[in-house]
């Protein structure tokens, strides 16, 4: 009888903490934009147009925090899963670097969301470049 296949625990180590992460941050931004951003110190307002682009960008992040969540459950899929993880969390780190640069101070706690968006995405990236090391692919 052969083995049951060994879970890559890195892969799924990271994988719950991106797609906790999105899902959570998604979710909120979706349900309540107003409140969610004004954790930060970002007044929203009653601006329509701005809350319909803050909720699609929050729909966005709930769709792919639920992806990376399913690399956990289907291992074939972690792969793909880790890589997606790794290009929304670095883009929003770069983005917020980039942000940070052309229009100033944004203030601790984007700073702090910042950080927290590069080192998951520097996680995820590291974890999918060990297993193609490992796979040798």
């Amino acid at each position: 009888m052969a083995a049951p296949p060994r879970r890559d625990m890195p892969a799924i180590a990271a994988l719950l903490a991106a797609g906790g992460v999105a899902v959570a941050v998604g979710a909120a931004g979706l349900v309540a934009p107003d409140a969610f951003h004004a954790a930060s110190g970002v007044v929203v307002g009653d601006d329509a147009g701005l809350l319909s682009e803050l909720r699609a960008a929050s729909g966005v992040v709930l769709a792919a925090g639920i992806g990376l969540l399913a690399g956990v459950a289907r291992p074939r899929l972690a792969g793909p899963a880790l890589f997606a993880g790794s290009a929304l969390y670095l883009s929003y780190a770069v983005g917020r670097a980039v942000a940070w640069a052309a229009d100033g101070w944004p203030g601790p706690s984007l700073l702090t969301a910042g950080v927290v968006e590069g080192v998951i995405g520097v996680a995820c990236a590291v974890t999918l470049l060990r297993r193609r090391a490992r796979s040798g692919g």
